[in-house]
């Protein structure tokens, strides 16, 4: 089937509409009561290699609750998939969870924010508290993103102690206003100036910074690039995240999974502000 409509590059997973961290500011698509099934997931994989799917990105809601977060990865696994994770994990459970599977594990995007985005969003994902996942990782298949707000020195510092520590790469993401969180960011221009001059501005940060001016004056047109899929905690495929009205389930026919992903290649939905975060394209999975 990959050949009718070209190959998608993967596909970002919600393991649960919920999610305990709760951050203010989160982008995730659907808010609710839905955990993925064992069934369902791995009906969904089945589908999903059939249409050409490679990688998959555990995301959520924090995937590490999910209360069988290490067999989510060793069922991905056993179907041949690259897995990766995002977490906000640092102690506990979550931190056990993670580090059980992780070697199984292609890469695990640690998720902190500098300190007054931390304040804004009330995520208690803090940059200094990264060192010790890193550590219980066990390989540096890993890397720290930091969504930015009002980023200073002591950030800076922050970001660069672990990066040196654990020798991982750091992605710094300015913070901009969702669809549902409305702030005002008054230091956004120097957050994306700290970010070009310390850790370089990526094509695709330049691309969502791009849309983000447009948004705010009601120009944005752009068609929704991602190459990946969206698979929903209740079992249902759609191309973009934020579009329920274009979705299959798992569980309907091969025929009609394949005709329904058809339409959604060929009729891409129109990017909105969040789709920019979370589907800009060219994106590395995890």
């Amino acid at each position: 089937m990959t050949d009718r409509y070209g190959a998608f590059r993967g596909v970002l997973i919600s393991t649960a509409d919920n999610c305990a961290v709760n951050c203010r500011f989160c982008f995730r698509a659907d808010v609710g009561r839905d955990v993925l099934s064992l069934d369902t997931y791995a009906r969904a994989l089945s589908r999903l290699r059939e249409v050409g799917v490679e990688e998959l990105c555990l995301s959520g809601g924090e995937p590490t609750d999910h209360p069988e977060f290490g067999q989510l990865v060793r069922v991905a696994v056993q179907f041949g998939f690259r897995a990766s994770a995002v977490t906000a994990a640092r102690t506990g459970p979550r931190l056990d969870a993670l580090a059980e599977v992780a070697g199984m594990l292609s890469h695990i995007t640690v998720s902190a924010d500098s300190r007054k985005a931390e304040e804004l969003g009330r995520t208690g994902r803090t940059i200094s508290s990264t060192p010790a996942v890193f550590e219980a990782l066990g390989h540096r298949r890993a890397s720290l993103h930091v969504t930015a707000c009002g980023l200073d020195e002591d950030d800076l510092k922050a970001i660069a102690a672990v990066a040196e520590a654990a020798e991982v790469p750091v992605e710094v993401s300015p913070l901009l206003p969702s669809p549902t969180f409305r702030f005002e960011n008054p230091e956004l221009e120097r957050d994306l100036e700290l970010i070009s001059t310390f850790f370089g501005m990526s094509e695709q940060l330049t691309a969502v910074v791009s849309d983000y001016h447009a948004w705010l004056h009601g120009e944005v047109a752009r068609s929704c690039e991602s190459e990946r899929l969206y698979l929903s905690a209740d079992g249902f495929l759609r191309r973009c995240p934020y579009d329920s009205s274009r979705q299959v389930s798992v569980f309907a026919t091969r025929q009609e999974i394949g005709a329904a992903l058809e339409r959604s290649f060929c009729e891409p939905p129109t990017t909105g502000l969040a789709c920019m975060a979370i589907c800009r394209p060219e994106t590395r999975e995890g």
